[in-house]
C-alpha cells in the first residue's frame, strides 16, 4: 500500500497541463485548455484540462481524472505503476507495504543477465559488430536496436561462463533455455552465432529469447527460448508490455506477425503494434490484447500464408468483442517489405485509406477462383463463410446470408431460416384452377429431381409440347441440361441453383412432402400422370379446334353449342 497523503502530494506537484501535452494537443480557451479526447474519436474538442482543479476530464465519455489516474488510462498501465512514474518525476521515493516477493525473481534476474550480456557483445566482439551491420542493412538505427533491446550470441560458451561467474546455479540456466549439457557433460549456449531479440511479458519483464541468423544457409531461420516456467509462447505477443502504454492515444493496436515488421510499424509512428512471433493466434492472445484496446487492425504478410492466418484470427478477436480491421498489403509483401519498397509515410497512410471490414474481406477473398456451377466449390464456399462468421452478430450473419442467397443462390444454413430471391417488381397473381395435368407434371418434375430414372420416359412421351406452364417448361430443360452434363444421381441442389434464375419458383418444388420425403414414383403412379397429361392434351387440342370454329362460325345456335361444349370440358378440370 503506498501512503494516501504521498499520492496526494504527487497529484498537487505534478503540472497537469504538461502532463496531457506528453498526449493531447491543447489550446487554451479562459481559464481551461481544450484538445480531442484521446479516449474515444471525436472531431470536436471536449477534453478540458483545469490547472485550477488540477484535472484533466472529458466532457463526452467523462474518462480523466487527477494526473495519476489520467496516466493511468492513457498509459494502461496499473495505479500503483502510475504513481511510481510520476513520483519519479518529481524525484519523490515510493515506498511500497507489504510487497510479497515473486517466486521467479531470480529469474527474471537471472535472464536480465543474459540480455545485457547480449547487448554487449553485439557492440563489442567482431562477429557482433557484424550482426550489427546485419540490423543497419535491415534499415534499424542504434536508438532502435536499443530501445528494442537487441544483442548477439557469440558462437563460444561466454553466457554459460559468465552467469556461473556471477552465481547463477547452472540448473536455472538449463531450466530457461539458456543453456545444456552434452553427453561428456560439457555445458553450453543454446543460442549461437544468431541476433537476439528479447521477448517480454506483459509487464515488462524479460522471459524468452528468440534468435535470427545472419546466414541464408542456415535452415532455421529463428530458433526460440523452449517451454519454461516464465515462458509460454502461445501466450506471449511480442513488444505488448511497450505497446499497452500507446493503445489509448492511438485508438487501435496493429497486429503484425514478426519481429522487423514490428520494429518497422513502430518506427513510423504507429507505436501499439504487437508480434504473434509466427504463431497462429490463440485465444490466450486475443483476450490480452483485449486488456488493453477495443479495436485490432490486423496486417499479417500479404502472401497466402498471411491471409489465411489473417481469416484465421478474425473469428477468434471477435470472441473476445474487439472490433477488428484488416490492412492487407498487395504484391504479397509484409509490413517490412512494403516500408523498405513504398516509404514509413505510404505505409502510415495505409491505416487511413486502405483498412476494411473483417467480414467484407474474408467474403471477396473466398469469392476468388470460385466456380459455384462445382458442388465441391460450393461446399467449400459455404464453409469458408460459416467459419468466418461464426463469432459475427447476428445480424451480420443474416445480412451475408441474405446477401449469398439473392447473389448466388447458396444457402449458408447460419440460422436465419431459408432465404429467397424477392420479386424484381410487384406482380399481381390472378387465381386460376390447377388442372390434374398441371399437378401430374409437377409430380414428375419433383420425381426427376430426386432421380432421373425417368428422365428418357418423360422426355419421350411428354416433352416440351405438353408442359402447361413456363415454368415447367424452364425447370425441366434445366434438369435435362443437368444429368446431361453430370453423372450424378440426383440434383445437387447448390450446384442446380447456381445454374438457374427462378430459386423461388422451384421452391415450389422442394416444398413438396414428396421431395422432403424423398418419395420415388412407382410405375403405376407414373402412368397415370402420363394419363392425365396425354388426356389434357386431347382435350387441349379439342378445345383449340372449338375455339377456332366458334371464332369463324356466323351460326348462333352453333356458337351456343361450342361454347356449351368447352364449358364441360372447363368443368370436368381436364383443361
Amino acid at each position: 500500500m503506498i501512503d494516501k497523503a504521498l499520492i496526494d502530494r504527487i497529484n498537487k506537484e505534478t503540472d497537469i497541463v504538461k502532463l496531457v501535452s506528453e498526449f493531447v494537443s491543447l489550446e487554451k480557451r479562459g481559464k481551461n485548455y481544450m484538445g480531442l479526447c484521446p479516449f474515444h474519436d471525436e472531431k470536436t474538442p471536449s477534453f478540458s484540462v483545469s490547472p485550477e482543479k488540477n484535472l484533466a476530464v472529458c466532457m463526452g465519455c467523462r474518462k480523466g481524472g487527477n494526473p495519476v489516474t489520467f496516466l493511468q488510462l492513457i498509459k494502461n498501465v496499473s495505479y500503483q505503476d502510475a504513481i511510481k512514474e510520476l513520483a519519479d518525476r518529481l524525484g519523490i521515493e515510493v515506498k511500497v507495504e507489504n510487497k510479497k516477493k515473486d517466486p521467479n525473481e531470480s529469474l527474471y534476474n537471472l535472464m536480465d543477465e543474459a540480455t545485457a550480456f547480449y547487448q554487449y557483445a553485439l557492440k563489442h566482439t567482431k562477429k557482433g559488430q557484424e550482426a550489427f551491420q546485419y540490423l543497419l542493412d535491415r534499415g534499424l538505427t542504434e536508438e532502435d536496436i536499443n530501445h528494442f533491446q537487441i544483442g548477439f550470441a557469440p558462437h563460444a560458451d561466454n553466457l554459460y561462463k559468465l552467469l556461473r561467474s556471477k552465481g547463477y546455479p547452472t540448473t536455472d540456466m538449463m531450466k530457461l533455455g539458456l543453456v545444456s549439457q552434452n553427453e561428456e557433460g560439457k555445458y553450453y549456449d543454446i543460442f549461437r552465432s544468431r541476433v537476439i531479440f528479447p521477448i517480454k511479458d506483459s509487464l515488462g519483464r524479460i522471459v524468452g529469447f528468440s534468435g535470427r541468423t545472419t546466414k541464408k544457409t542456415e535452415p532455421a531461420k529463428y530458433i526460440n527460448s523452449t517451454e519454461t516456467p516464465i515462458f509460454k509462447k502461445g501466450e506471449l505477443l511480442y513488444h505488448l508490455s511497450d505497446a499497452k502504454l500507446h493503445s489509448v492515444k492511438q485508438g487501435f493496436v496493429v497486429l503484425n506477425e514478426g519481429f522487423f515488421d514490428v520494429i518497422q510499424t513502430f518506427k513510423a509512428g504507429l507505436k501499439s503494434v504487437v508480434a504473434t512471433m509466427g504463431t497462429a493466434l490463440t485465444k490466450n492472445h486475443a483476450q490480452q490484447l483485449k486488456k488493453i484496446t477495443n479495436h485490432v487492425v490486423v496486417v499479417y504478410d500479404g502472401d497466402n500464408a498471411g491471409i489465411e492466418a489473417t481469416l484465421k484470427s478474425i473469428p477468434i478477436l471477435k470472441d473476445e468483442k474487439i472490433n477488428v480491421s484488416v490492412l492487407h498489403l498487395k504484391d504479397k509483401l509484409d509490413p517490412d517489405e512494403y516500408i523498405k519498397k513504398n516509404g514509413y509515410e505510404s505505409y502510415k497512410s495505409l491505416f487511413n485509406d486502405s483498412l476494411q471490414d473483417p467480414y467484407q474481406f474474408g467474403y471477396q477473398i473466398y469469392l476468388k477462383d470460385k466456380d459455384f456451377k462445382k458442388s465441391i466449390d460450393v461446399e467449400t464456399f459455404k464453409k469458408q463463410m460459416s467459419a468466418l462468421l461464426y463469432k459475427a452478430d447476428p445480424a451480420i450473419k443474416k445480412q451475408y446470408e441474405a446477401d449469398i442467397y439473392q447473389k448466388y443462390h447458396i444457402q449458408l444454413n447460419l440460422g436465419f431460416g431459408q432465404y429467397e430471391l424477392p420479386p424484381k417488381k410487384s406482380v399481381q397473381v390472378n387465381k386460376r384452377v390447377i388442372t390434374k395435368a398441371e399437378n401430374a407434371i409437377d409430380l414428375i418434375l419433383t420425381d426427376l429431381l430426386i432421380h432421373p430414372k425417368r428422365l428418357e420416359q418423360f422426355v419421350e412421351k411428354i416433352g416440351k409440347d405438353k408442359l402447361i406452364t413456363s415454368r415447367q417448361r424452364k425447370l425441366a430443360s434445366d434438369i435435362y441440361k443437368y444429368y446431361l452434363t453430370t453423372n450424378d444421381d440426383h440434383v445437387n441442389l447448390e450446384y442446380f441453383y447456381a445454374m438457374i434464375d427462378y430459386p423461388e419458383a422451384l421452391k415450389i418444388y422442394l416444398d413438396k412432402e414428396v421431395y422432403k420425403r424423398k418419395l420415388k414414383l412407382s410405375d403405376n403412379d407414373f402412368n397415370h400422370c402420363l394419363e392425365a397429361i396425354e388426356e389434357y392434351h386431347q382435350n387441349y387440342l379439342q378445345v383449340e379446334t372449338l375455339m377456332n370454329e366458334l371464332r369463324t362460325t356466323n351460326d348462333e345456335q352453333r356458337k351456343q353449342e361450342i361454347a356449351q361444349k368447352i364449358l364441360e370440358i372447363q368443368k370436368r378440370g381436364k383443361v
